[in-house]
């Protein structure tokens, strides 16, 4: 005969005279499961994979020592009692920053061609995200999105850790991008709009392979003017003359889903707000590549060769 039964989950158990004997507390691990909605658990898991994936190709990465360009350009001076340490005696920064920079610059050009990659094989396999832009699904796109909200999310650590070297700007479009993913991949929305903000980072490649081609000495070569160039292009057509349009088309639509009551307030000034910051910093970030490119042009024009070192870096 059993002495004890449970009437239900969380009721108790009720002992042979009938006294209620309460159930333990349930644990931290148990509580902060039961809170994240079972549909968050999948792009979580990717996020934490190719979180550790992208640590460990920075870490490796920075492993590197500081290259000879770095110490010439910096005039770099060897730190007193390290003489593996070297430091920028003007802006006081460490070698750290400099190793950094190589690690940095790997794992967003990795990111780039993942994100690029996934951005453009979704939108061409998933032709019913057109018909509907804002409500259309893909779990491939959330696939996509996860392994970007790790990226943005290192980003931000690496822009908190070299604030004084990186600048607001950049932790600016970090935060933009690590909560515009949350939105879109978490809150399962926005999809096709999501897809085509990825696609910006195809001008990361070019912008990072210029980074490359300086420290290995290539600067003045046709590859480094030809990658300027293209860097140009890429970054004025995907960013500012694809990325407005499409920015106001997902602007408009959404006014009209919260007029209509189906987004929230505060949702809809979050995603104006970032709609905002992102196109503001593509315009000035473009109009810098392009007067960069004008001053090359200027140059070569009267020398009829390649610019100074020290007028363009």
């Amino acid at each position: 005969r059993v002495s004890a039964r449970v009437r239900g989950f969380g009721m108790g158990v009720l002992g042979k005279r009938g006294a209620k004997i309460p159930l333990p507390p349930p644990k931290l691990e148990d509580a902060l499961i039961s809170g994240v909605p079972l549909e968050w658990a999948g792009p979580l898991l990717v996020m934490a994979v190719a979180f550790v994936g992208f640590l460990l190709v920075w870490m490796l990465s920075a492993k590197r020592p500081t290259s000879e360009r770095l110490v010439r350009k910096y005039n770099l001076k060897v730190a007193q009692g390290d003489p593996n340490n070297k430091f920028d005696p003007v802006s006081g920064h460490t070698v750290r920053f400099f190793k950094a920079e190589l690690a940095t610059r790997i794992v967003s050009t990795l990111h780039a061609l993942i994100a690029c990659a996934g951005a453009a094989r979704c939108l061409h396999m998933s032709p019913a995200l057109y018909e509907d832009m804002l409500w259309t699904t893909s779990n491939s796109a959330r696939f996509y999105f996860s392994i970007s909200m790790a990226y943005f999310l290192g980003d931000i650590l690496v822009c908190l850790v070299m604030f004084r070297e990186y600048g607001p700007l950049f932790m600016l479009h970090a935060v933009c991008g690590l909560v515009s993913l949350c939105i879109i991949c978490l809150g399962n929305q926005f999809h096709f709009f999501g897809l085509v903000g990825m696609l910006w980072e195809l001008s990361t490649i070019f912008l990072n392979n210029r980074w490359f081609l300086l420290e290995y000495g290539k600067k003045g070569t046709s590859l480094f003017v030809v990658n300027g160039f293209v860097l140009v292009l890429v970054f004025t057509v995907i960013r500012v003359v694809v990325g407005c349009p499409y920015s106001y088309m997902f602007w408009s639509q959404l006014s009209v889903a919260r007029a209509d009551g189906k987004v929230s307030h505060l949702l809809y000034l979050g995603v104006t707000s970032m709609l905002a910051g992102f196109n503001c910093l593509n315009i000035y970030w473009c109009w810098q590549l392009v007067l960069g490119a004008f001053k090359v042009m200027g140059i070569k024009a009267r020398t009829g060769t390649s610019p100074s070192p020290r007028k363009i870096r």
